[in-house]
């Protein structure tokens, strides 16, 4: 009976990043297909980890591949439209930074998105672009102190 509960937890906590994100076109991109590909990293944090900061969850997607980044910001920029508040600087037409504020999730915790395409970047331009879901009862200050560090 044990070993049924903890198969039970178990399954219940690798979907709830997945349910943090439904409802978004940003949703698509954390289904696990970037796990294995040499040109991104996908990061979890939840439970523990992520209440250190004052979260329910933490997911982030980085990426080096151009097509991948194409993506990311069309999907990215539908989410937008849903922002309640938002932050944002284009630069050559393309989404340079992106910090959404989405509204509560049904549970009334803070939603949020941080996009960063570091390619266009002045001083020294990476081939990276980062893509961040958040969602707990931090503040968007709380946030954008955490995304400086």
């Amino acid at each position: 009976m044990k070993r049924i509960s903890i198969i039970i937890i178990i399954g219940i906590m690798a979907t709830l990043p997945v349910v943090a994100q439904s409802g978004l076109h940003i949703n698509s991109l954390f289904d696990g297909r970037f796990k294995k590909d040499p040109n991104a990293t996908e990061l979890i944090v939840t439970g523990s980890g992520a209440k250190e900061i004052n979260l329910k969850v933490y997911h982030s997607l980085k990426v080096t591949q151009k097509s991948h980044q194409n993506l990311i910001e069309s999907l990215v920029v539908k989410d937008g439209v849903k922002a309640v508040d938002k932050e944002v600087e284009y630069r050559s037409g393309q989404l340079y930074y992106g910090f959404y504020t989405l509204p509560r999730s049904q549970k009334g915790h803070n939603r949020y998105i941080f996009y960063l395409n570091q390619n266009l970047a002045h001083n020294s331009p990476k081939n990276v672009v980062t893509l961040i879901y958040m969602e707990g009862k931090a503040t968007a200050e709380q946030i954008k102190k955490l995304i400086r560090k």
